[in-house]
């Protein structure tokens, strides 16, 4: 219970947001990792090409483009800062939305949007397995 009333106050201290004011550094319980920005994940593996690399795969080619389609609407979010992650070896295809925390509890209020639609999308494409999400402090030191 103290725990979770802990992370109330915390989300309730969180920076002010995009609109160019001071972000407050908040800090979880005692530990000394403080944070501004609030980052969600998007993730999957990709089905490897015919030639066993990840050059000629189709399933990261449409994932590309799926991600190319919603590009300008994630971008499009207060403060947001978007970033794709490919492995070639692990076949990680990685869509990570970072922005700071005041703007990310809205986007969280209003369900992620787009999440879902583009989760179902990615879902949908032969070869795209392990599609999950993950929410974490992402800061830059």
């Amino acid at each position: 219970a103290k725990a979770s009333e802990e992370r109330r106050a915390t989300r309730r201290g969180r920076a002010k947001g995009s609109e160019g004011k001071k972000r407050k550094m908040v800090e979880i319980g005692s530990t000394g990792v403080s944070f501004t920005k609030v980052a969600r994940e998007w993730r999957c593996k990709y089905a490897m090409g015919k030639d066993g690399g990840p050059g000629t795969s189709e399933a990261l080619t449409r994932a590309q483009a799926l991600l190319n389609e919603y590009l300008p609407q994630l971008k499009g979010l207060a403060g947001a800062e978007v970033t794709r992650i490919v492995c070639g070896g692990c076949a990680d295809f990685k869509v990570i939305v970072n922005q700071p925390a005041a703007d990310h509890d809205t986007w969280k209020a209003k369900g992620y949007a787009p999440e879902e639609e583009f989760l179902g999308k990615l879902k949908a494409i032969e070869g795209i397995t392990n599609v999950e999400t993950q929410e974490f402090t992402c800061e830059q030191l």
